[in-house]
């Protein structure tokens, strides 16, 4: 299971080529991490392919730079920002960056963690490993600091549990990423504290990595792999016929983003001027040790 990512966010920029199969289009998005301070946002690096056959379904919607829309996908994450390979998008009409409600961004992973839980200020705190590829990319790891309030006991039994008879554990981890830049200390102007992705914990289903095959078969129960093995001809036998559902283009009408436009989307810029979108050709660069050595990985 890959990364997955979901949000609403502001269309800034995007920039479209052709391929024989695809329409590919770079998009930069902005998403709101703060429903009062309009400066408080996160840059989003987008990938859409949409297929030039007509006829063939797609989630994604039509759209245009300056709508609302609500992002699928699957990601990436790098040094203060995200890369995503859009699997599902949808125009939200009436709402402009001024109005879009800030619900961060809400993940899913799977990430590897030898270590054991610890209390720090207060939270419980538990650092993964993730391992990445998307598209053409080459695979890249990151690193995400898990974090949750100790007195919530369900969270507390499961993450208190993890290493206390495994030397390594793999986690399906569902919450909200941040992304916390480093610190810098003002008189040597060095770095004393890195940068880092913080997700604050809502679930997580832990799985073994020592035990074998079989015995990780029987005790691993997920009801949505269950539905997808119990209705996969079932789905298929309902789906709708290719083409069944054309896309519809949303050029040539006005939408509310476009009308009373000086009026509209006033914190955009003061977004844009206190968060300078970064040049992705300077933040390739990722984290690229492999923090399980092969012993422990055992």
């Amino acid at each position: 299971m890959p990364a997955k990512l979901s949000t609403v966010c502001y269309v800034h920029e995007c920039t479209e080529r052709l391929t024989q199969e695809y329409t590919v289009k770079e998009v930069m998005v902005v998403v709101r991490l703060d429903d009062v301070d309009p400066t408080k946002v996160v840059y989003l690096k987008v990938k859409i392919f949409i297929p030039s056959d007509q006829n063939i379904p797609t989630q994604i919607e039509d759209f245009e730079k300056g709508d609302v829309v609500f992002l699928r996908g699957k990601f990436v994450a790098c040094a203060g920002w995200y890369s995503i390979n859009a699997t599902s998008l949808k125009v939200m009409d009436n709402l402009d960056f001024d109005t879009m409600p800030s619900i961060g961004l809400d993940i899913m992973i799977i990430g590897i963690t030898t270590k054991t839980v610890q209390n720090v200020d207060g939270k419980s705190v538990l650092d993964f490993y993730v391992e990445e590829n998307l598209s053409d990319c080459e695979p890249r790891d990151f690193w995400v600091e898990v974090s949750h309030d100790p007195n919530v006991r369900y969270l507390s039994n499961k993450t208190n549990s993890i290493n206390q008879s495994m030397r390594s554990t793999t986690a399906i981890i569902m919450g909200t990423i941040v992304y916390q830049a480093p610190v810098i200390n003002e008189v040597t102007q060095e770095e004393s504290s890195p940068g880092k992705h913080v997700i604050n914990l809502e679930d997580i289903s832990l799985i073994s990595t020592n035990r074998n095959s079989a015995n990780a078969a029987q005790s691993l129960n997920l009801p949505w792999l269950n539905a997808q093995a119990n209705g996969r001809h079932g789905s298929r036998s309902n789906r709708s016929p290719r083409g069944a559902t054309p896309r519809t283009s949303r050029r040539g009408r006005t939408t509310l983003s476009q009308m009373n436009q000086p009026a509209r989307n006033q914190n955009i810029s003061a977004a844009l001027e206190a968060n300078p979108i970064l040049t992705m050709a300077d933040s390739t660069s990722s984290t690229s040790h492999n923090p399980i050595s092969e012993e422990q990985a055992d």
